[in-house]
């Protein structure tokens, strides 16, 4: 959960850091940027979401995607709607 108003950023108050967590179709990718909480460590943390992002192709957005076909190692199928 984001404490930071900012899709997979997540500040640590504890340890002082950043942390910055991507997933992508069954990758996730985190780093840590260590920074006082403030305007400038909250850049450096975007800044480096948006190049993890981009190393695993992922489509640029704040909203929260689906990345279909792959979750858990096993292939993603939509379940049959009950019939009434």
């Amino acid at each position: 959960m984001s404490n930071t108003g900012h899709k997979g950023i997540t500040y640590l108050p504890d340890q002082g850091v950043y942390k910055v967590t991507v997933g992508w179709r069954g990758k996730i990718l985190t780093r840590y940027v260590r920074a006082p909480a403030g305007r400038k460590g909250l850049a450096r943390a975007i800044r480096l979401r948006n190049a993890a992002e981009r190393a695993l192709n992922k489509p640029r957005s704040e909203d929260v995607i689906r990345s279909f076909g792959v979750g858990q190692g096993t292939k993603w199928r939509r379940r049959a709607k009950k019939k009434k």
